[in-house]
């Protein structure tokens, strides 16, 4: 399984209840990558190369991971953290919220300079949300409160929450130097427990028509008005239909094709290009049709 359970820790409820009723405060802000949501989607910085709570931006650098003022407001999370996990080689601590709404299938770490494999990003979550599901090149899973999660980000993976009900997650992001082991994230070797049972989501087959059915349908409708629209319909199908998380975007690219519209095409392919293929740090795609395109 390509993202796996590392172990688990314990949560004191009453404590969290505190930190959580603080970061319910905090601001929804534009996140550097909005383009990737949809729904309510939250990002909070904890710790980070900058001790500036506003900026959102993971990247490489070679000097001490610094606490934002969130980071200092959150101490129950703060223990967790520092009770739990190493900071060697720890580049970024943030929480996560999604609600009613979804992270469409991308990649993480295509537009930094490491080998993928020396990053390693740990996910927590903080609370239970029976709505709310991950998935990876070959799984959907739903990650439970106190779960410690190795979620493999540089791969195509994706995540949704289908109700308005809060699921916030811890996420600290490693960037190793060398060989490493994934229980080096902890502190005590004896939270390490890769033998843990994940809940995976067994997810309904399809037809042997159904991509060639959906493609024709879909074909006859797409146009700038409803594109973005419908990247987030075909992002969603593969929570709950036994297909691959990257389909979406191979049939999107089909689906442009078949209409004829030469414009809507070629913002499917530079939108694959931007999520799954490659991009410059900073980058950023608009689902807008700016004029120029729309004269193509």
């Amino acid at each position: 399984m390509a993202s796996y359970i590392l172990g688990k820790i314990n949560i004191d409820d009453e404590k969290l209840k505190r930190d959580l009723e603080i970061h319910n405060e905090f601001p929804k802000i534009a996140e550097e990558y909005d383009e990737f949501g949809t729904g309510f989607w939250q990002n909070c910085t904890l710790w980070s190369w900058t001790s500036d709570e506003l900026n959102t931006m993971y990247k490489d650098y070679d000097y001490p991971i610094q606490q934002t003022r969130y980071g200092k407001a959150l101490t129950y999370i703060d223990e967790l953290i520092r009770g739990n996990f190493t900071f060697n080689n720890l580049k970024m601590v943030r929480t996560r919220n999604l609600i009613d709404g979804m992270v469409i299938p991308h990649k993480d770490f295509v537009e930094l300079e490491r080998s993928k494999d020396q990053y390693f990003r740990v996910f927590i979550p903080l609370e239970d949300n029976e709505y709310a599901f991950h998935s990876d090149e070959e799984n959907v899973f739903q990650m439970k409160k106190g779960e410690v999660w190795f979620l493999d980000a540089a791969i195509v993976h994706a995540a949704i929450n289908f109700s308005n009900k809060s699921r916030i997650f811890l996420c600290l992001d490693y960037a190793f130097p060398g060989p490493f082991s994934p229980k080096d994230v902890f502190i005590n070797d004896s939270v390490y427990n890769p033998n843990l049972d994940p809940t995976i989501i067994k997810r309904e087959e399809v037809s042997s028509d159904f991509k060639e059915s959906l493609v024709t349908s879909l074909s006859k409708v797409i146009s700038k008005y409803n594109f973005r629209d419908i990247v987030f319909l075909l992002s969603k199908i593969h929570f709950y239909k036994n297909i691959s998380v990257s389909d979406c975007y191979d049939w999107l690219v089909e689906i442009t094709e078949k209409s004829g519209d030469s414009s809507v095409y070629n913002k499917a392919i530079n939108l694959r290009r931007f999520l799954v293929e490659e991009r410059k740090l900073g980058e950023r795609f608009s689902f807008n049709f700016s004029e120029s395109e729309q004269l193509v």
